[in-house]
């Protein structure tokens, strides 16, 4: 039985060379194997149903459950982790499949994220080309998954990217720190990089969560009010995927505008609730989304 990490290399090279239209050579060189490896890894996928008239990727996870998902919630893909390996693990080996094609990649925060980012740099399998974004500025947490810049950096390390860093606060304190950093030529070539993402991953949270994200001071009653139940990138939505404005909301984060023209938008809700979750799909933005047996399985209830 093929483990998680053999088959995202499988269908890494299979997306390359049936949907990328690269060569058996450049695939090898940007996978870092041999190019006869990448002859029988075409085979093999073929051989294990992977390609089939399409490239199903889903096979990383739960394919029944998967097919379900995407054709209840019109996802274009994601993956449903197994209860057999670690689902860190598993998820870095998705995302580092699936975004291989994808030259201009972004990263928000969150806890889940952090941790398969991490993974990722103990992973020396993958070689990805382009550029790797931060999403939002830099949270005062001690866990590195609020620390994009960190995480983007450790992505590029770890595949080869090339990356880029916001270098500040995502919760400036007043409506004019925000314009001045927003004035700021690395935010304006940010912005401009914004407008043209191939692929994003966004961690999926829960309201109310830990840490908090200055909702206090940046939303007063408004999140209760308006009954949220979760956020991504510090934006908070409620059940039915609309946001929730705060009189004091001066994050550092990529604009709803922008995230709506990104290609694929991935979301890991590996620490959300069911609520959290469909809110989330509620938004209409996710086209990828990685969750566990349980959480599917919640979600098709």
């Amino acid at each position: 039985m093929l483990s998680v990490h053999e088959r995202a290399q499988l269908v890494a090279a299979a997306r390359l060379y049936y949907e990328s239209n690269l060569t058996q050579a450049q695939i090898a060189q940007r996978l870092n194997v041999s190019r006869p490896s990448v002859s029988k890894m075409l085979a093999r996928a073929r051989e294990l149903g992977i390609v089939h008239i399409e490239i199903r990727a889903g096979d990383e996870g739960k394919a029944d459950l998967l097919q379900r998902l995407q054709s209840k919630y019109a996802l274009a893909g994601g993956c449903v982790l197994t209860d057999e390996q670690d689902e860190l693990t598993q998820a870095m080996h998705y995302l580092m499949a699936e975004t291989t094609a994808d030259k201009s990649l972004a990263l928000g925060w969150g806890y889940a994220l952090g941790e398969v980012v991490l993974k990722a740099a103990d992973c020396s399998s993958y070689t990805q080309d382009g550029m790797v974004y931060p999403l939002i500025g830099t949270a005062n947490f001690p866990n590195k998954g609020y620390h994009p810049d960190e995480l983007v950096k450790i992505w590029a390390s770890a595949c080869g990217r090339s990356c880029y860093m916001l270098g500040c606060s995502a919760f400036p304190g007043s409506e004019e720190e925000r314009a001045e950093l927003e004035s700021r030529s690395v935010y304006q070539q940010l912005l401009q990089q914004w407008q043209s993402l191939d692929a994003a991953v966004v961690s999926i949270c829960g309201y109310p969560a830990v840490p908090d994200e200055a909702t206090a001071t940046r939303f007063g009653n408004a999140l209760e009010q308006q009954k949220a139940v979760g956020s991504f990138l510090s934006y908070y939505y409620n059940q039915r995927g609309e946001f929730i404005s705060g009189n004091n909301d001066y994050c550092m984060h990529i604009p709803l505008a922008q995230l709506r023209r990104c290609k694929k938008l991935i979301g890991i809700g590996l620490n959300a609730g069911k609520k959290a979750l469909l809110g989330a799909l509620a938004t209409g933005l996710f086209t990828n989304l990685v969750v566990s047996e349980e959480q599917a399985k919640a979600l098709l209830k």
